[in-house]
């Protein structure tokens, strides 16, 4: 994995969400891997100059607080299901929206699916592993109010470092 990569990814994913969801983050504190019995988990596709996926993979508390965030209510108040997977998707959304151009360049045109909800721990594991048969080409582990926050970028890698170059 470029190490450069992560780097984007790591900023873009803090900035969006710091921007969105009023959500503050730092890098991981060493450990890889969230919780999937408690996690919830979105991925966008897209294609373009590269074609590839976004996974984002968040704990509840996590979710919780940026559905909260997001809708302007009081953290007290309870967020419904429907509510956090739209709130989970219009960031995974936003993220992609802004990492593309970062990796790509500013004139790159790319176009994203609606993102796809994963509930499954079992699936979200398989996500986080391949798509299409690879492993993810950057990851950024993010940690807030001691959760964390995990992003993975899936796409043909010597296409990305060459956009980078």
């Amino acid at each position: 994995m470029n190490q450069r990569n992560n780097e984007i990814l790591s900023g873009v994913a803090a900035d969006t969400l710091e921007q969105l969801a009023f959500l503050f983050s730092f890098p991981g504190d060493g450990r890889s891997e969230t919780d999937l019995d408690s996690a919830l988990a979105a991925r966008v596709l897209f294609t373009g100059p590269f074609s590839g996926a976004l996974l984002i993979i968040v704990s509840d508390p996590v979710l919780s607080e940026l559905t909260s965030n997001m809708l302007g209510v009081d953290s007290e108040q309870e967020t419904t299901a429907d509510q956090k997977d739209d709130a989970l998707k219009e960031t995974i959304n936003v993220i992609c929206g802004n990492l593309l151009p970062a990796v790509a360049g500013k004139e790159s045109v790319f176009d994203m699916d609606a993102p796809k909800i994963i509930r499954d721990p079992e699936e979200i594991k398989a996500a986080v592993e391949k798509y299409n048969g690879e492993p993810p080409t950057s990851t950024a582990m993010l940690d807030i109010d001691g959760e964390l926050c995990g992003l993975y970028l899936f796409g043909d890698a010597r296409q990305i470092d060459r956009s980078l170059e």
